[in-house]
């Protein structure tokens, strides 16, 4: 915030413009935003100390359009802000909302841009809140997206904020009553030339996710620095003139997005392919039977073929689809068992843990069948024989990867897991996890009894909030530091003499440690703000 921002408010603050109801519920702490049709304050609940943030209009034209706070009571979305309160004077009208923590999208692009992974996962996001918005009835529009407009927090989750120019679509209308909108992310027809719809909004989504990949909103100039001719294609017409060459709704956005429209158009190729073929062979005189017997999906690793099957609830023979294997989003296989779901994983890890004598090592060694299962988000492939993981970097939406007691080393194939917030890599060769710097959601993760000499092997992790380091070698704590969010760190079975660094830590609530480190624990006890736990 510039000190001309800053003396410019001061110079026409007056509080006496507020409504008094509003002053005696909050207390007026930071101005983020300026202009003649008002502004948007930071404000602070006197009787909970809560925080929240307040649009206060002060233009009568723009009073009588604003929709925002009759929008915000009757949204409830993860991705949408709040509706708390409003107040309203004679001069005024104050629409109080919960308060989004993170930055906004412009902010957090100046300081750290963003790689393309990163922008299609904040992309689809947008995508889900319009689809939520525009699934109202009647659809609500926001009109107004733009990087300020949306608040990125420290996991990747993103916020679409201020609704003051929103409005609820009414087909009966020919055009819009009121021009409004930000110059380069505004569609066309928000200056007059038509009604503004769903579109809108798609329209602003292309001009938003071009800025993102290239820095520059000049989607004709832009599109030479994208090479993904797809990723282009889906700019161009998310951005087209006229509202009709768009794509009609949001969700087909999405879809071109998570590849599920390319799967259609394969599929439809595939149709028509066979289609030709039953006519070649007709012509031919092969009969029905030969023309019908389908070509099976194979697979390289017969357990993981078995834990397909569990999944999906089919026997060995019966065929696979590949729309059966779209519909997997989760693997589960320890040691020589495949699980059909998440509790039979579970009792498999007991029995391990137990040492029963139940488990053996799979026989797993690639994972050269996992593209076939282009929607998986949770993976478990536990006590195998792999060291090479490269086919998990095709694999777009992996939230959880659990590779426990493998001879892995090199975990740079999930460098482009935008999606993935959990990794556990005990007891495997990994010495260094700063190749998954970009993983911006990545908030878990288990590298005990690894390589790992220091926490400077995950310099770049910003987002952890959860370390796991049990049994590593740890020589110190150098670095620990670079992550400023980390809440709960695991140390016990370590040698370490010096936890000191770790006071440096704002968001730290918990440490474990072993009992052969009790000296070093009681040397910063006095002093630190978290728990210290013995195991």
């Amino acid at each position: 915030m510039t000190n001309a921002f800053i003396e410019d408010f001061l110079a026409g603050f007056d509080d006496s413009r507020y409504p008094r109801k509003f002053l005696e519920n909050y207390e007026l702490m930071e101005c983020f935003a300026h202009n003649e049709m008002g502004e948007t304050l930071l404000i602070k609940d006197r009787r909970t100390g809560n925080y929240y943030v307040t649009k206060c209009y002060l233009d009568q034209t723009f009073r009588s359009h604003t929709t925002e706070s009759s929008l915000l009571r009757k949204l409830d979305h993860q991705g949408l802000p709040t509706y708390i309160d409003e107040y309203q004077n004679e001069t005024m009208l104050c629409v109080v909302r919960s308060f989004a923590q993170g930055k906004p999208l412009d902010k957090l692009v100046r300081e750290n841009p963003l790689n393309r992974s990163q922008s299609i996962d904040i992309a689809i996001q947008l995508c889900e809140i319009l689809e939520y918005l525009h699934g109202q009835t009647p659809p609500i529009i926001h009109r107004d997206i733009k990087p300020q407009n949306i608040i990125v927090n420290q996991q990747g989750k993103i916020t679409l904020i201020d609704f003051g120019i929103s409005r609820t679509y009414d087909e009966k209308l020919q055009e819009d009553t009121i021009c409004l909108g930000t110059k380069h992310y505004a569609a066309p027809e928000q200056y007059g030339f038509s009604q503004t719809d769903g579109r809108t909004d798609i329209f602003s989504l292309g001009i938003l996710l071009c800025w993102m990949l290239t820095g520059n909103v000049e989607v004709q100039q832009a599109k030479k620095a994208i090479p993904n001719h797809w990723l282009s294609n889906t700019i161009s017409k998310c951005t087209a003139f006229a509202p009709k060459d768009r794509y009609k709704n949001v969700v087909q956005v999405k879809h071109e997005l998570t590849g599920r429209a390319l799967r259609r158009r394969i599929v439809s190729f595939l149709c028509a392919a066979l289609i030709i073929l039953a006519v070649v062979f007709q012509v031919t005189h092969y009969t029905a039977m030969q023309f019908q017997q389908p070509v099976g999906i194979t697979f390289e690793e017969p357990l993981i073929e078995e834990a397909v099957r569990l999944t999906l609830n089919k026997n060995e023979g019966e065929a696979l689809s590949e729309q059966d294997l779209l519909s997997i989003n989760k693997l589960y296989i320890f040691g020589n068992n495949a699980a059909a779901n998440e509790e039979n994983f579970s009792a498999y890890a007991e029995s391990f843990v137990n040492n029963d004598g139940t488990i053996l090592r799979g026989n797993i060694s690639t994972l050269n069948d996992l593209p076939k299962l282009q929607n998986l988000q949770t993976i478990a492939l536990v006590y195998q024989n792999i060291t090479d993981i490269s086919p998990l970097s095709e694999l777009n939406y992996l939230d959880y990867v659990d590779l426990r007691h493998n001879p892995i080393e090199d975990i740079t194939p999930l460098s482009q897991a935008a999606s993935l917030t959990s990794l556990i890599i005990y007891d495997t060769n990994v010495s260094d996890l700063t190749a998954l710097r970009d993983c911006s959601r990545l908030s878990t993760v288990d590298a005990g009894y690894t390589k790992v000499k220091s926490p400077a092997a995950l310099s770049g992790l910003t987002s952890l909030r959860e370390l796991v380091l049990r049994r590593a070698p740890l020589q110190s704590l150098d670095q620990v530091e670079t992550l400023p969010m980390l809440e709960r760190i695991y140390l016990s079975e370590t040698q370490l003499l010096d936890l000191s660094p770790l006071l440096a830590l704002p968001h730290l609530q918990q440490v474990e440690v072993g009992e052969n480190m009790r000296a070093a624990a009681e040397a910063i006890s006095e002093t630190a703000q978290f728990e210290i736990i013995y195991r």
